[in-house]
């Protein structure tokens, strides 16, 4: 059975393994991810310079700090070899860039579900003020956006299609336990993109590294140019089906 020890690994519930992919087979390309960050200091580098302003590096050593970066190196069915790159969650307020694997659901759908809601959630926080602090009317127009709020994330969850390498797809709510809460940002981080990605391309994956690259988080424990494992919250109840048929490619 693969060792569930690797920096991506997680249970697969389908199939009942533990499936994993090295990290050593990317770790080249993810340093010259690295140098090439270092180097042009913007992410779309792959376009001649300057580039887009709010493509640029300096947002990640700003007050919205660093975020982890991603590469998978991957073969096609020819046998040549390509490398896929991910951000973890949205860029600078961006979910898509031009190279960089896409998130698991469809934007425009994504905003044309929150807009409508955030708009009617902060129009509820307006109207708390001037309120007498534990009023009845205050109350109630807080547990109504609190309870919006919730729904708002489990519609955007809903949104969001996992592919794994056997052409099978799942919901989060399908690979998380019943009544268990799935934290918010699932999905988004580096190692969940770059699969979903190279499983629709029909990829198969060789090796998968994540670095940190900007100012360090507030809890002090990530910081820059530094490799991590997925996450273990957000990432392990999902990755074992995300994995799942690589070994059979």
């Amino acid at each position: 059975m693969p060792s569930c020890e690797m920096p991506c690994h997680g249970f697969c519930k389908s199939c009942k393994s533990c499936h994993s992919l090295s990290a050593k087979p990317a770790m080249e390309e993810a340093e010259r991810l690295q140098r090439l960050l270092d180097e042009q200091k913007r992410i779309d580098f792959e376009k001649p310079a300057p580039g887009q302003k709010n493509l640029s590096t300096d947002f990640l050593y700003r007050e919205a700090r660093g975020k982890m970066f991603g590469v998978l190196v991957c073969e096609k069915a020819n046998g040549t070899r390509l490398t896929l790159k991910a951000f973890s969650g949205q860029y600078n307020g961006l979910w898509e860039v031009d190279g960089w694997a896409p998130p698991l659901f469809k934007v425009h759908d994504f905003w044309q579900l929150l807009n409508p809601v955030e708009k009617k959630i902060k129009e509820l926080g307006q109207a708390l003020t001037g309120m007498t602090n534990g009023s009845r009317e205050q109350q109630a127009i807080v547990q109504k956006r609190k309870e919006m709020s919730q729904q708002l994330m489990k519609q955007i969850h809903g949104l969001y299609r996992l592919h794994n390498f056997r052409n099978q797809h799942r919901s989060l709510a399908d690979l998380f336990p019943y009544n268990q809460g799935i934290p918010t940002g699932t999905g988004d981080c580096c190692a969940p993109k770059l699969l979903n990605y190279a499983a629709i391309k029909q990829l198969k994956p060789i090796g998968l590294a994540e670095f940190y690259w900007g100012k360090s988080n507030r809890s002090a424990t990530r910081s820059q140019a530094t490799f991590y494992p997925a996450c273990t919250d957000k990432c392990g109840p999902i990755l074992g089906f995300l994995l799942c048929g690589i070994k059979e490619l």
